[in-house]
């Protein structure tokens, strides 16, 4: 049966064919099943007659036939339209059809395929599924939907039942999305993007047959013996989906070139980057300055190195193809001019993140407009066309808001001019700030304070104060909290406070003290959580946790109840409180001083 349903819109005709795009070239944004699409085939093309109507169905795609050129005339002919050759005729650009293959997001799920009828004479869109019936697909509406503008209403209608799955997915997803895109468009009209485009440097169904390769072959099983704190589902899967993106790029250059790129990934972390890239037969070495925990677990054809990198003449790489930065934090800056000055054939692949000047210190957005991240990439772009590389970028497939990557791989000058370059980038170097030009004596160093990573890794999150301090601003907060509490009658957990009323009856030192070990005042109580509660920024005494709180908070698949610790560790309410402890020894699940220890 037919279904109709229109939705009151304030979206232009351009913002209404932007979201019409989005929907077509990114399906996987709104439809959480697929992966993305690939488009098989796009014909412009006019009406055979002036009285041309859309048909409601289209004959299924065979997906064993090779010569698309055969089906695409059968489907024009079906479909009442012929193939406008007159590019020159604007009219010629009204009317367009489409074959796309939709791609699952799980690898073994069958694909679908889809024919879009995009329509500018009658500003709607038309979606056929013509996907065959034994391939049983289940990642898009098997019935055909169109989408149209019309009157300042967006129009939905479809060939199906309205009690479908798919019919609400579109209504109360699809539809609503629709929308926003296109409001979001004609707000964001006057807004320049740096890079919009998904995988635009790579063919995207060899990144998608690759990217499923590897996952299967490093994936599964390095999730499954992780040895890091950090999410493997997010870590694994990411390096993975990077590995996938460097590895085409190198194999197109291979094709041009007889030898094997190798590489160095510098600020390499956890190392697994290099595990794919080696183990898919390419030689390079990471190199970070803390060893993790994971580098013992790979075999020992795969090159780590903990060392320091001070940008400097001692650390070049005159014999390496490919400098790497994959979130390379204080190196971010120095990756492009470390592969300039390598040699005039060495290029570079930057993944940054968090963003850091010249000398290790935080980079400070200058124009407000703009956020930091789309700012930074800009700096980094320019810096790396000051440096004499012809600059690409393209955003990544991986699981981080940060997936925007830059590519040197071709100089704008001829070698002759190689010497030239390496002198105008330490200028480059030198302007940048901050600091005068280094002094003969360390004529190799290029920037004589640039601050490292420190080789540990210290530990700032307020657990490595003095115990004395802790004690002195848990005593001072208790005071205040009980301070003209009525004490006669039932247990009192004092007044409820702004943690900024707080903070202003804490000395300036102790303060200090706290906010260099990273988080401050809050990041201290939210550590004594057992004495304090902290929550929406207020501050109030906790009600002690009986042996049944503990046990009700103890997940299932985290731990035994018969492995609770109870009474293990002294009541600080039992013994500090001016009412102590208002529960029983024995119903208390910290240690009251009466409790003999060891009979527990």
């Amino acid at each position: 049966m037919n279904q109709y349903y229109s939705f009151h819109t304030l979206m232009s005709s351009s913002s209404f064919w932007d979201s019409v795009n989005i929907l077509i070239t990114k399906p996987n944004v709104i439809n959480k099943r697929l992966w993305g699409c690939k488009l098989i085939f796009k014909c412009y093309c006019k009406p055979i007659n002036p009285n041309w109507k859309l048909p409601l169905k289209c004959s299924l795609f065979d997906c064993d036939r090779t010569d698309s050129d055969s089906y695409k005339m059968d489907l024009l002919k079906e479909l009442g339209v012929v193939l406008c050759t007159d590019f020159g005729i604007k009219a010629c650009k009204n009317l367009s059809i489409l074959l796309l293959e939709l791609l699952p997001k799980s690898y073994t799920s069958h694909r679908a395929y889809q024919v879009i009828c995009i329509n500018k004479y009658e500003e709607s869109v038309t979606f056929y599924n013509v996907t065959p019936v034994e391939v049983n697909q289940n990642i898009c509406p098997e019935f055909t939907f169109i989408l149209q503008l019309k009157n300042n209403y967006i129009i939905l209608k479809s060939i199906c039942d309205s009690a479908s799955k798919s019919y609400q997915w579109l209504l109360n997803s699809v539809l609503p999305q629709f929308v926003k895109w296109g409001e979001k468009s004609s707000n964001d009209s006057k807004r320049q993007h740096i890079c919009t485009e998904s995988l635009a440097l790579v063919p995207e169904d060899e990144y998608y047959k690759k990217y499923n390769t590897l996952k299967l072959k490093y994936g599964k099983e390095m999730v499954k013996i992780w040895p890091e704190c950090t999410d493997p589902s997010k870590f694994v899967y990411e390096d993975v989906a990077i590995a996938t993106y460097i590895l085409l790029l190198w194999e197109n250059i291979q094709n041009a070139h007889s030898n094997k790129p190798t590489f160095v990934d510098l600020g390499c972390g956890n190392g697994l980057l290099v595990y794919i890239l080696t183990s898919e037969g390419y030689y390079g070495v990471g190199i970070d300055v803390r060893k993790r925990q994971i580098w013992d677990m790979y075999t020992n054809n795969i090159k780590l190195e903990e060392r320091t990198i001070v940008p400097s003449d001692s650390n070049l790489f005159p014999n390496t193809n490919w400098i790497i930065g994959n979130h390379s934090d204080e190196l971010t800056p120095w990756i492009p001019v470390i592969a300039a000055r390598s040699s005039y054939k060495c290029n570079f692949f930057l993944l940054p993140c968090c963003a850091y000047n010249f000398d290790g210190s935080k980079y400070q957005r200058q124009n407000s407009s703009k956020s930091q991240y789309s700012e930074y990439l800009e700096y980094i772009k320019k810096l790396s066309e000051n440096c004499g590389f012809k600059v690409n970028m393209d955003r990544l497939k991986i699981p981080s808001t940060k997936r925007i990557c830059l590519i040197g791989k071709e100089r704008t000058y001829p070698l002759e001019d190689y010497d030239n370059y390496c002198g105008l980038i330490q200028k480059i170097i030198n302007q940048e700030d901050i600091l005068p030009p280094t002094s003969d004596k360390n004529a190799n160093i290029w920037l004589k304070d640039f601050k490292p990573r420190q080789q540990t890794e210290r530990v700032k999150n307020c657990t490595q104060i003095d115990k004395s301090i802790v004690q002195f601003v848990i005593n001072c907060i208790t005071a205040y909290l009980l301070k003209d509490a009525d004490l006669s009658n039932s247990w009192c957990p004092g007044k409820l406070v702004d943690i900024n009323e707080l903070v202003s009856i804490l000395p300036p030192d102790k303060l200090k003290h706290m906010k260099s070990e990273c988080g401050g005042l809050q990041t201290l109580l939210k550590n004594n959580h057992h004495i304090f509660k902290v929550q929406n920024g207020k501050v109030q005494l906790r009600y002690p946790k009986t042996i049944d709180d503990v046990k009700h908070a103890i997940k299932p698949n985290k731990s035994k109840q018969a492995n609770i610790k109870i009474h293990q560790k002294p009541c600080w309410f039992y013994n500090n409180h001016p009412q102590g402890c208002p529960l029983t020894d024995n119903n208390c699940s910290f240690l009251h001083s009466n409790i003999n220890k060891d009979s527990k």
